[in-house]
Formats: structure tokens, C-alpha cells, sequence
């Protein structure tokens, strides 16, 4: 639920702090007084367009902070864990922070977020509804009968995703068979040209490296040369100095015997040096390729490479040779392709069917449910059903084969038709509370606001409306802005609005209401600006009622 928000600087609010309680909370105030303001907030500290008349005049930044308690159930965890953003006792803190050159950052826990995962994640926190609900829409019907009933779409989404799958990959072969004897003439003349140039594996790194060689012949002859010459004398010497000490070894045997044995390995390595070395002149002196044969195999290599886009010419190779093969047996694959898709298109249209079923039982219940919320309302001659349109498989899509959209008839023998188009502005209002309270249950947004949710409706129905929100707050933080005082009577906890004017400037500020506060509140909002005798007792009989 919303624990409290925080507001400064947002249009003729200079700084405000507000915090909620559980239930039914009303805000009231005169018509300008800024209860709009909130929601303006509310929805800026949500991911809501930041825009610059938000900022009060002559404000360098404004911000908003939004704080949230949830259970430890909410779906919304999830995503704050994927998302590796920290959280303590289940707290989010939503900050949107608003410059004057137009600039917005938002904050979730002090992690930098973007607008879009801001909005996102505020759409599962909190939902606001005025008169002309999102309900209205025929497209989120569908939406709301499937939540109403926990209808599982999944498996209808997989088996449609396999069918469109299986449908494109017939497409696309389709159309590579179209092309295919311009593509397979391409194929057999590449595998030709490929085969022909024999591409040996690692053989480009081999020719690099045996390239730099013959480039260097020169100077490794002569460095090779150099080092043979000063080796020569190296080997005269340790064999005098061999020679000169196994002369004395008998003489001092113990200490002339490792001399000894040291000549004898030293000669060893060195004459292993001067035949490596030997060996390696040879090399480099019989080295039979030229290093213009060298440079036109490489060149002719990668002009290859380059011209049928591949790192590997034996890679590159096989995968044409497979090409070719599937095309050479195209109606082969043309079949199998097509049975595939008739099986995919079978599955879908079996459990696309098997929802649409339980969808028609999901709709009678409901009906039912709504028929009960109707007669509180004061809306007992008001007939609600679900309308269904069967669409083809080939119309369907990854929500099934049915197109919804609700229908009402106001009044017995009049005609029924799309919610939007047949109830007035009051039926609107109740029509919509009805549906809320139906499908809070099925819905996981733990706070909703109400705007104005009353418009076109008095007395006894705003009466009835007014319980119906009290009912719902048993089950969701409710919030709601009234100029109804049936409504705003039954409050858990109840806020006024107020606008200050002073010669500094226009202020508004929000006051919590003690329960005497209240009383004199509601007797404003039945009365007028004079507030009677009556219109307080008017008031305590409501507020006792409630």
C-alpha cells in the first residue's frame, strides 16, 4: 500500500508531506482548491510524462516521493530482484526529482531507474480511476474477464507462437524456392570455385607464418652466419681446455673431475647449437617457395573470404553443400514443412477453443456477480453481459480465438449494447464501482484512486457508491477524491484540501481531519460556505450511519 508521499515544489504546492492509512481514505475541498494536484504528483513519482508546468513558478527543481509497504507475495518482487535493486522490510521508494530546464531523473530505493521501468512498476503499485475508466475501452475486456476468472492464457500463447513460427518458416522456404534455380545455380558455381582453390585447414595461418619466414631469409642467414663464427672458436677452446684438464685429473682428482665432466656437456650443447644451426642455414638456404607464390595464394584465399562472407572457407563450404542439398530436394522439405504447420495450427485451434469454453463459463459467473452489485447501487433494472465474436484461426491471435467486449441494457425493453455507448455519465460511475469491486479480487494493484468517481450520481446513489468503496477497502487501500459527502462520510480516514492566498503567493496544503473536524467538513460539503445547525446534524447522521 501507499505508506506516504512527499511533495515539493509540484504547481501551488511549496512542500507537503501526507501519510496514508489502510481503508477508505477521502480526500474533499473546494472545486480548485488542488486536489488534482495530488494526482499529478502521484503520477510524476510513478513514471508518468514529467512536464514543466508542474514546476511551481520560480522553483529551481521540484521532486516527489512516493513510499510503498508491500507483502512479501506481491508479484512485483520479482522484477525488483531481476532488476538487483535493493529493498529493506519490503519498502519501495519511488523519488522523481524535476529541473527547471525540463530534466527528470527517477530513483527507486536511490537506484537510478529509467522512466519506462519507473512506469512499469508503478502501473503494478497503483491504478486510478476517474469517469471515463480504462474499463470503457473494449480492448481491456478481455483482459478483465481473463483475470476475473485467473484464466491461464499460456499454453494458448506457446501453441500460437508455434503455429506463427511454422507459418513463417513455410513462407520463407516458399519464397526461397521461388528463387531457388537462381540460388542453386549460385551454390553449384561457389562450391566449384571453393573446391577448386583446395583450402587446406589452418592453412592461412600456415602461410602467414611460413611468408614472414621467407620476408626475413636474409637476415636470419646472416645472423646465423655471425652466431656459427663465434661458435667455432667456443669449440677449439673447450676442447683444449678438455684436453688440458684430463692431463692434471689424476693429479687432483677431486676437484679436477667436475672441470672435466663440465667440458664434456658444455661441448655437448654447443655442438647441439652448431648442428641446429646447420640444419636451420639449410632451411633457410633451401627454402624452395618464393614469396610471390606465398602472396598470391594468400590474396587468392581471401579474396574468397571476402567474397562469400566467411571466416572459414571449409566452414563456408559445408554449409553450402547443405543448401544445395535441401534445395535439390525442395518439394521434400516443402511437404514436411506443411505438415508441420497443419499440426501446430491443429493445437492451437484445440486449445484456443478449450479457453474460449471456459472463457463462455467464466462469463455467466461473472454476470452473476455483477447482477449482485447492481441492486445496492440503485441500478436494479440493469441487465450486464458478456459479448463474444468467434474469430477464425487465421483472425486469431496469442489470446485465443474470441473477441469480447461488455453490453448492458439500462432498462427493460430497450436495447442492449456496448457498455461505452448505451450507460449515461451516472449509470457510467456505478457500472464502473460495480466492476472495480468484482475484480479486485482477481487484480494484485493493492492501492486504487478514485476520481470523482460519483459525477452524475446524488443523494441515495452516492450513498450506495460510498458503501461499495468502503467494501472494496476491505480488500485494497482505497483513495478516493469526492465532492460527495455520502461518499466522504465514509472515510477511514478523511483529508482536505485547502488553497492559501497570501501576498507572497498561492499556497496549497493538505489537512488530516479529526473526527469533530470531519463532522464540520461533511456539514460543508452538504451546506455550502454557511454552515448550519442542520446541515451538522445532517452530517452526524451520515458520518453515524457509516
Amino acid at each position: 500500500m501507499l505508506e506516504s508521499l512527499s511533495i515539493r515544489n509540484i504547481v501551488l504546492i511549496d512542500e507537503l508531506h501526507l501519510d496514508f492509512a489502510t481503508g477508505l481514505c477521502v480526500l474533499t475541498g473546494e472545486t480548485g482548491a488542488g486536489k488534482s494536484i495530488l494526482l499529478d504528483a502521484l503520477g510524476l513519482a510513478l513514471g508518468e510524462r514529467a512536464e514543466a508546468r508542474l514546476l511551481r513558478q520560480g522553483a529551481q527543481q521540484a521532486q516527489v516521493t512516493a513510499l510503498f509497504r508491500l507483502p512479501s507475495s506481491h508479484s512485483i518482487w520479482q522484477e525488483i530482484d531481476a532488476q538487483g535493486i535493493l529493498y529493506d522490510e519490503h519498502e519501495l521508494i519511488f523519488r522523481r526529482v524535476l529541473e527547471s530546464d525540463g530534466r527528470a531523473k527517477c530513483f527507486l530505493n536511490d537506484h537510478l531507474i529509467s522512466q519506462t521501468l519507473m512506469r512499469r512498476l508503478g502501473q503494478k503499485l497503483v491504478e486510478i480511476h476517474g469517469q471515463f475508466d480504462q474499463l470503457l475501452e473494449a480492448k481491456s475486456h478481455l483482459l478483465a474477464l481473463d483475470a476475473f476468472g485467473k484464466i491461464n492464457r499460456k499454453p494458448v500463447e506457446e501453441a500460437f507462437k508455434a503455429y506463427k513460427t511454422a507459418h513463417q518458416a513455410l513462407i520463407n522456404f516458399q519464397d526461397t524456392l521461388a528463387k531457388s534455380f537462381e540460388r542453386q545455380t549460385f551454390l553449384r558455381f561457389a562450391i566449384e570455385e571453393i573446391e577448386k582453390a583446395a583450402p587446406r585447414p589452418g592453412e592461412e595461418q600456415g602461410l602467414e607464418e611460413e611468408r614472414s619466414f621467407i620476408s626475413h631469409r636474409a637476415k636470419l642467414a646472416e645472423a646465423l652466419l655471425v652466431a656459427d663464427q663465434a661458435l667455432s672458436p667456443l669449440m677449439s677452446g673447450l676442447a683444449l681446455s678438455h684436453k688440458t684438464f684430463s692431463r692434471i685429473q689424476d693429479l687432483l682428482p677431486e676437484k679436477i673431475t667436475p672441470l672435466v665432466e663440465a667440458c664434456d656437456r658444455a661441448i655437448v650443447e654447443v655442438q647441439e647449437i652448431l648442428e641446429g644451426s646447420k640444419s636451420l642455414k639449410g632451411e633457410v638456404e633451401g627454402t624452395p617457395s618464393s614469396l610471390e607464390t606465398l602472396e598470391n595464394r594468400l590474396h587468392a584465399l581471401r579474396a574468397l573470404c571476402r567474397k562469400y562472407h566467411a571466416e572459414d572457407l571449409l566452414c563456408r563450404l559445408d554449409e553450402f553443400k547443405k543448401e544445395l542439398a535441401t534445395l535439390d530436394h525442395g518439394e521434400d522439405h516443402l511437404h514436411t514443412l506443411n505438415v508441420t504447420l497443419k499440426e501446430t495450427q491443429k493445437v492451437y485451434g484445440e486449445k484456443a477453443r478449450d479457453l474460449s469454453s471456459l472463457r463462455r463459463t467464466t462469463s455467466k459467473a461473472l454476470e452473476a456477480a455483477l447482477a449482485e452489485e447492481f441492486s445496492p447501487l440503485k441500478l436494479p433494472h440493469v441487465r450486464f453481459r458478456v459479448h463474444f465474436e468467434e474469430l477464425s484461426e487465421e483472425m486469431g491471435g496469442e489470446s485465443g480465438l474470441d473477441r469480447v467486449e461488455f453490453y448492458i441494457q439500462t432498462n427493460p425493453g430497450t436495447p442492449e449494447g456496448p457498455l461505452s455507448a448505451i450507460a449515461s455519465g451516472g449509470e457510467l460511475s456505478r457500472l464502473m464501482l460495480a466492476l472495480k469491486v468484482v475484480l479486485a479480487a482477481a487484480e494484485d494493484v493493492p492501492t486504487l484512486i478514485f476520481d470523482e468517481i460519483e459525477s452524475g450520481t446524488g443523494g441515495a446513489v452516492a450513498s450506495a457508491m460510498g458503501e461499495r468503496l468502503k467494501k472494496l477497502a476491505q480488500n485494497s487501500q482505497i483513495l478516493t477524491i469526492t465532492h460527495s459527502p455520502q461518499i466522504a462520510s465514509q472515510g477511514t480516514q478523511h483529508m482536505v484540501v485547502l488553497k492559501a492566498v497570501t501576498q507572497e503567493g498561492t499556497t496549497t496544503h493538505v489537512k488530516s481531519l479529526l473526527p469533530e473536524e470531519r463532522c464540520e467538513e461533511v456539514a460543508r460539503m452538504l451546506a455550502g460556505q454557511d454552515i448550519t445547525d442542520e446541515a451538522r446534524a445532517a452530517a452526524r447522521r451520515l458520518m453515524g450511519g457509516a
